[in-house]
Parts: C-alpha cells; sequence; structure tokens
C-alpha cells in the first residue's frame, strides 16, 4: 500500500502500518445508560500503589462486564464494528468466532494538578484484539496514547529526527505526524470505541479535567469456527481442545 505525493511525483510505501479503528455508535445514549446502570455492580476503588496507579477493573477482578444482559445490545454492536475492522484489515471475519475474554470499567477520578499517565504503557498481550468504549467522557478528557513498539522510521536518524515541543526553532522537524513519530495520540468521544491490535502497547494521560473519565475495555479472542479443520493457520474451536494435566 503507498500514498501518492506531490514531490516529482514519489511513491510512499506504507509498510507495517498498525490500524486504531475509530468509529462513533449511533445507539450511544442507551449504551451510556447500560454501562451508568451496570456501574454500581462493577465499582470498584481504585489504587495507588508504589506511585503506580490501578484504575483498571481487571486489577480488582471486575472483568465480567460481557456477561451482563443489559449490554448484550452493546456487545452485539462492538461484534459488529470489530468484524468491520477485520475486513479493512483484509481478513474474512466469516471465518471465526469472536471470543469475549474479559471486559472491564476504567475509572479515571479528577486529579487537576497530576502529571504523567493515568495508566502506563501497557498492552493485552493475551488477545487478538483490543477495545475502548467512551460512553459519555468530557470534550476535553486526556487522549488514549499508542506507541510503536520500534521506532522504523527515525532510528538510524535519531540525533537529526529531532522534535524540541518547547521551541520550534530548534526543532528538526516541522510538524509531527505517522513517519516521524513514535507516538500517536486519540481524543475520543463520548460514543467512540477504538478497536486495535491485542499487541498494541497503549497509555492513558492522567486525568486534569473537574471530571471523571469513565471508559470501558474489553479484550476479544478469535477462534476459527469448528467446521474448519483444514486450514493451517488460527486456533481451533475449543471443542476440539484437549486439557492436559500440569504437573504439580
Amino acid at each position: 500500500m503507498f500514498s501518492q505525493t506531490t514531490d516529482q511525483g514519489a511513491k510512499l510505501h506504507a509498510l507495517f502500518p498498525t490500524l486504531v479503528y475509530q468509529a462513533n455508535l449511533n445507539d450511544r445514549d442507551n449504551f451510556a445508560a447500560a454501562f451508568s446502570e451496570n456501574l454500581e455492580a462493577f465499582r470498584f476503588n481504585p489504587s495507588v500503589r508504589n506511585s503506580a496507579r490501578y484504575n483498571a477493573g481487571e486489577y480488582h477482578g471486575q472483568i465480567l462486564l460481557h456477561q451482563s444482559e443489559p449490554l448484550r445490545s452493546f456487545f452485539n454492536t462492538l461484534a459488529e464494528e470489530t468484524a468491520a475492522y477485520l475486513r479493512v484489515l483484509g481478513m474474512k471475519p466469516e471465518l471465526f468466532n469472536m471470543q469475549c475474554l474479559k471486559s472491564w470499567f476504567v475509572l479515571c477520578e479528577p486529579e487537576p494538578e497530576a502529571s504523567g499517565t493515568a495508566m502506563v504503557a501497557h498492552n493485552h498481550s493475551c488477545s487478538d484484539v483490543s477495545w475502548v468504549y467512551y460512553p459519555d467522557v468530557a470534550d476535553d478528557c486526556p487522549p488514549i496514547t499508542f506507541h510503536a513498539a520500534s521506532r522504523l522510521n527515525t532510528q538510524p536518524f535519531d540525533s537529526a529526527f529531532h522534535y524540541d515541543w518547547h521551541n520550534e526553532q530548534k526543532s528538526a522537524v516541522s510538524t509531527i505526524n505517522g513517519w516521524n513519530s513514535d507516538t500517536w495520540s486519540v481524543h475520543p468521544k463520548s460514543g467512540d470505541v477504538l478497536i486495535f491490535p491485542g499487541h498494541q502497547l497503549h497509555s492513558v494521560e492522567a486525568n486534569t479535567t473537574d471530571r471523571s473519565r469513565i471508559s470501558v475495555a474489553g479484550d476479544i479472542a478469535l477462534t476459527l469456527k469448528p467446521e474448519h479443520k483444514n486450514l493451517e493457520f488460527g486456533r481451533t474451536d475449543a471443542k476440539h481442545w484437549l486439557t492436559l494435566p500440569l504437573a504439580e
């Protein structure tokens, strides 16, 4: 895949890109109400330990939002959007079943004087696909930032590819873009869902607004449908598995 430039007709080949899918869901008001109704049942107390913040229900054992019947409509819509994401990637979603492994609230309380991150860079390596949904967030809520695993574009020229955030005159880079940056931030709006690879590193900035930042996150595994037993890729359906005992 490449994009054309106006610079002497050059071709830019976009090698090994990462696709983050962002969509605003049509039924967001009903989804927001459903998540609000479930918040008390799945609420936890965010904690801080050794300067690290633990704002995710995953850490506190609250990981079964997807089993809540009032949220079934949301998860059906999520499945449709995930299938659309896979099609954009050129995959055939009809070969697979999508298993929601776990889902949880992320609660970032207001910290007007805070700096740094509410959640450090991490990934969801147990999943094929991860997602984050924003039922109701402030317009100026902190972004989610995605991190490159390696700086493929700039690594050979690190001494030259320099951007000074405080003084543009001291920068060798005129603008930060997808070609020269090893991070990319997305500012979500209420009703947005973001879908991305489970291995993709991401972090969340501290919530310096005066309003709680409540999002929902989850992990999806792709398993082949039971009839597909003659393929050399993918996880077979669980009905074909054999649980082996671990030595004690």
